[in-house]
């Protein structure tokens, strides 16, 4: 088992890979992505993720987290160290390293690129962030972004084991913000990257919390 204690270790240059952001608003609900038309997705369905993107040859980790709010969503936030760091690898069980890079990442993710797409299998290793909005979201790219969607820590959770429509997580309180093209209530809805890895550290961590 490779010993991880800082991103290289887990993600070095020659690895596909890039960061995610674990992004709250004021309150403390979790900003994720609707997928564009750029992506394919089921008849009927869209996946939300977490923004960010693939890291460029040579780019900070940082830069890239900043760079990819600026492009996706049109605002500037601000990133937090997390005080330890959850490793959600591909097999196995999530678990906790200690990291020297500053600022912390919350988590490090093995995400596995689905089926049909163009690296069917492989591996894409995610940088996942703990990060506030400092400016409101906007300008979303259609191509990659439909809409932005805010769901509370129960909702992400819930993504593992169902797909509820949009129409759904409204009346269970999330906000729906859509793009230039309303996105319809009706569609169903589904976690990948950032949000299935916060999903699965979310459950682990209530899972593992003593009850008073």
């Amino acid at each position: 088992m490779t010993i991880i204690t800082t991103i290289t270790d887990f993600a070095d240059d020659a690895a596909e890979a890039g960061v995610g952001l674990a992004l709250q608003d004021t309150a403390s609900r979790y900003l994720f992505f609707l997928a564009g038309t750029r992506h394919r997705c089921p008849p009927g369905e869209l996946f939300y993720a977490g923004v960010g993107g693939h890291r460029e040859p040579g780019e900070e980790w940082v830069s890239c987290a900043r760079r990819e709010a600026h492009e996706e969503i049109g605002a500037d936030i601000a990133l937090l160290s997390a005080p330890t760091t959850y490793v959600v690898p591909h097999r196995g069980e999530v678990h906790q390293v200690m990291l020297r890079d500053q600022p912390c990442p919350l988590a490090l993710y093995e995400m596995v690129h689905p089926p049909g797409s163009p690296r069917e299998g492989q591996i894409y290793r995610l940088v996942i962030y703990q990060a506030h909005l400092q400016t409101p979201p906007r300008d979303f790219p259609a191509d990659e972004v439909r809409g932005i969607i805010l769901l509370n820590t129960r909702q992400i959770i819930q993504g593992l084991e169902r797909k509820p429509s949009l129409a759904t997580l409204i009346q269970e309180g999330a906000e729906l913000r859509s793009g230039d093209e309303l996105v319809p209530l009706d569609t169903r809805v589904y976690p990948i990257g950032t949000a299935k890895a916060l999903a699965l550290i979310f459950e682990r961590t209530q899972l593992h919390t003593p009850r008073g």
